[in-house]
């Protein structure tokens, strides 16, 4: 596959962090018990790393816990991760210190994920970590999943269990919460970072997920974002239709450039622009 292919679809706008904002975890953190004595029960591990706050934590801890050289970070890349969480994924194995590989994954590839059913999140969960398992390198796979994950109806967690894979924060009992103030703790500039799922969360189950419609909602996401300064926005794609989500705090400036907005979305090939009311939290 070529680089522009690759690059394309998924190159998200968005900040990612400077080297400044960084600090790497102190001797004086407190890693919770339950924790660490799950993390040192392994040899060595394998962070599956998406740059969001959940998996950020796992990898620091294990560092902590059994030093970089025995833990590895994986990020994924491919059409439907949004471009700047790679960046900050890289940017937390480089001053980790951690061996960090990205893996190339492009579940367009699966007929069951193009369909997008209501568990096509299992599908492409589970073919991810597949390619994971093989390169941790005998390592035991670990996921940034965490307590209050447990709690919600996610497919993805079935092919966790499937094959194996580990998740120390939920077998800790680490909330969300818990998570975040570990992240404070450690230094870590994803204490405050809100999540960022891949592409594919912006279709409804039963909308076919195209590569063009990906690309078509990655950059008015990106455009967005640079236009109205806002760090959260979905751009749902519903039908060929754009609907924005934005905080309910920031509707009325969002409807203030209700026109700006549309042209923006219209000329990006959207056949039509709605403002959710109900907005995204």
């Amino acid at each position: 596959m070529d680089q522009a292919r690759r690059d394309a679809p998924y190159r998200a706008g968005g900040a990612y962090p400077r080297s400044g904002a960084f600090s790497l975890p102190t001797q004086e953190t407190v890693i919770p018990e339950a924790l660490e004595r799950i993390l040192r029960s392994f040899p060595a591990v394998a962070v599956a790393l998406s740059g969001g706050v959940d998996s950020a934590v796992l990898a620091a801890a294990a560092v902590r816990i059994l030093g970089p050289e025995r833990v590895r970070t994986l990020t994924a890349v491919g059409p439907i991760f949004p471009f700047e969480e790679g960046q900050w994924a890289r940017r937390t194995a480089d001053l980790l210190g951690t061996d960090h590989r990205e893996v190339f994954f492009d579940p367009l590839d699966l007929p069951a994920f193009l369909e997008n059913p209501p568990d096509r999140c299992y599908y492409c969960k589970r073919e991810l970590l597949v390619r994971f398992q093989e390169e941790a390198g005998g390592r035991v796979l670990c996921d940034g999943t965490q307590a209050d994950d447990l709690r919600s109806d996610r497919p993805g967690l079935r092919a966790l269990r499937e094959l194996g894979v580990r998740s120390p924060l939920a077998e800790a009992g680490l909330s969300k919460e818990e998570v975040r103030a570990l992240a404070r703790n450690l230094g870590l500039p994803q204490a405050r970072k809100p999540p960022s799922p891949c592409l594919a969360t912006r279709f409804p189950p039963g909308e076919p997920v195209r590569r063009e419609a990906l690309v078509r909602v990655a950059r008015a996401e990106e455009t967005l974002r640079k236009r109205l300064g806002l760090e959260v926005l979905r751009v749902r794609f519903v039908r060929g239709e754009a609907r924005l989500e934005v905080p309910p705090s920031e509707m009325e400036r969002v409807f203030a450039r209700r026109r700006e907005i549309s042209r923006c979305l219209l000329d990006l090939g959207f056949k039509r622009v709605s403002l959710d009311l109900i907005g995204y939290f």
